[in-house]
């Protein structure tokens, strides 16, 4: 298994968009990405629809770890 990452794979009004999966392939991780929830403004909502999604622009062995920082 491997954690795919997609930065900004669609674009929203304000910020970004970050994608993840875990899969063992990137095309079962296309097929979980379709199938995932969108987590927008502090709660699930609705999943993300149909988006073209190239290549991954990360993909991490598991297990692994980061963080991440936002600031405005």
């Amino acid at each position: 298994m491997k954690l795919y990452i997609w930065v900004d794979p669609y674009k929203v009004s304000y910020g970004s968009s970050l994608l993840v999966a875990v899969a063992s392939s990137t095309k079962e991780a296309k097929e979980q990405a379709m199938k995932g929830r969108a987590y927008e403004y502090g709660k699930y909502e609705h999943g993300i629809g149909r988006v073209e999604l190239g290549e991954p622009d990360r993909v991490l062995d598991l297990p692994c770890a980061e963080w991440h920082e936002f600031h405005e």
